[in-house]
């Protein structure tokens, strides 16, 4: 996941905001239930609703993208992740044949997007806001943010390049977890907090194969 499709990446968070509002609304506007297609994910999010924040633990090299991944291929509601990473951008074909749908998923590069992109919390273009490895992300940020997606009733993921550990909790989030890939190919996924508390595992073909 690494380089941004041109027409991307120097647009203005005004310009983002214009496309998207542009854009009709999909089904999933309604309700903004999450479903990857895959069962047992599936069922970790079966109690997923509209304003709530989902906290990933997704250390870098490990492949553990792909699984919020399998929450953007389906009629997904106008979307935008917010991404920080060290010289890396995203790769349009490889998100392409991944099933995701470029149309409704906008891209943007912030380090404090509180701070940089505030006017994108302030209103309900985007119902699926990802921020990805944010570089400056405060309890203060995470509190507006948390209040704004229930304001708006939007879906929340916020993605730590680093695991989540039980010992130290967010009361913001409905959904705490931890997603990688281990050495032969099966992806792990561990709930720290919610629905379906614990670790289990999805073989590659399930998430590489997932094309619904």
């Amino acid at each position: 996941m690494a380089s941004i499709p041109v027409q991307f990446s120097d647009t203005s968070l005004s310009d983002h905001l214009v496309s998207a509002r542009l854009l009709s609304p999909t089904r999933s506007d309604q309700g903004q239930l999450l479903h990857s297609g895959i069962e047992s994910l599936d069922r970790v999010f079966a109690r997923v609703k509209p304003g709530d924040l989902i906290e990933w633990g997704i250390p870098p090299g490990l492949n553990g993208r792909l699984i919020p991944l399998q929450f953007l291929k389906r009629q997904i509601p106008t979307s935008v992740w917010i991404y920080h990473h060290h010289g890396l951008e995203i790769f349009a074909s490889s998100w392409i044949s991944h099933g995701v749908d470029l149309q409704r998923l906008f891209f943007m590069r912030s380090a404090q997007p509180v701070k940089e992109l505030r006017p994108l919390f302030l209103e309900d273009t985007f119902k699926r806001i990802i921020i990805d490895s944010p570089k400056k992300f405060s309890k203060g940020d995470l509190a507006f943010v948390s209040q704004q997606a229930r304001k708006y009733q939007q879906i929340v993921f916020l993605i730590r390049h680093y695991f989540l550990s039980p010992k130290q909790g967010n009361p913001y989030a409905s959904l705490r977890l931890n997603t990688w890939q281990v050495e032969r190919g099966e992806f792990s996924l561990q709930v720290i907090k919610g629905h379906g508390a614990g670790k289990f595992t999805m073989s590659a073909q399930q998430v590489y194969m997932n094309r619904e």
